[in-house]
């Protein structure tokens, strides 16, 4: 199961209410997005495991591949599908030899081409780059062009490339017209009042692109 292109969905804790976590997940995951990534931070590893197990069991369900946002052993623990990583978090080489070559890495490569190079050398399963969009998830990043989009695209060849920052369905349009494989969207589903009416938004765009 490694459909990795069209709608990466990404949790945000603030965003989704705590006492209709799984059950707001649940009802997003029944229009089975590709991928479901679960983001978060500074959270004790008790909850962050049992989180992971209960969203583990409901992409199961959906037949939606479960990335975990950089805790290696934690992935392990509850099988995820694989782990995505950032700039300042555990090593590829270390995340790989500890998840093993039958799980999913991941990797944010911002607008850095030869990030981009680097991983791709060093066998990441997708790769995450940035757009010219401001993202309430991000508000300090430096944003990335659309040439520089095209550019990478046109230069990484052999893994997916999925988009990500700020997009929603006004833009979504413009993002896909780079070439990538798919996107990836927190506040344009979550954070909006009808997370699954805005999916369906997106899905009506996305599925005669991608």
């Amino acid at each position: 199961m490694r459909n990795l292109r069209s709608l990466y969905l990404i949790t945000d804790e603030f965003l989704i209410d705590q006492n209709r976590y799984f059950e707001i997940i649940e009802s997003i995951l029944r229009l089975k997005p590709n991928v479901l990534q679960l983001r978060i931070k500074n959270r004790p590893f008790d909850e962050i495991l049992y989180k992971s197990k209960q969203i583990k069991m409901l992409t199961n369900k959906y037949q939606t591949i479960f990335i975990l946002n950089d805790y290696v052993d934690i992935a392990l623990k509850c099988d995820a599908d694989g782990v995505h990583i950032g700039y300042n978090d555990i090593n590829f080489e270390e995340a790989r030899s500890k998840i093993g070559s039958k799980k999913i890495i991941g990797v944010s490569c911002y607008g850095n081409l030869e990030r981009c190079k680097k991983f791709l050398k060093l066998g990441a399963d997708y790769i995450t780059i940035g757009t010219p969009y401001y993202t309430k998830t991000k508000p300090h990043r430096g944003p990335t062009s659309f040439d520089t989009m095209i550019e990478i695209v046109s230069k990484i060849k052999d893994i997916p490339i999925f988009a990500i920052g700020g997009i929603d369905s006004k833009n979504i349009k413009n993002v896909l017209d780079t070439g990538v494989n798919g996107v990836a969207v927190i506040n344009s589903v979550f954070g909006t009042k009808n997370p699954v009416s805005s999916l369906k938004e997106l899905y009506t765009i996305l599925k005669n692109r991608v």
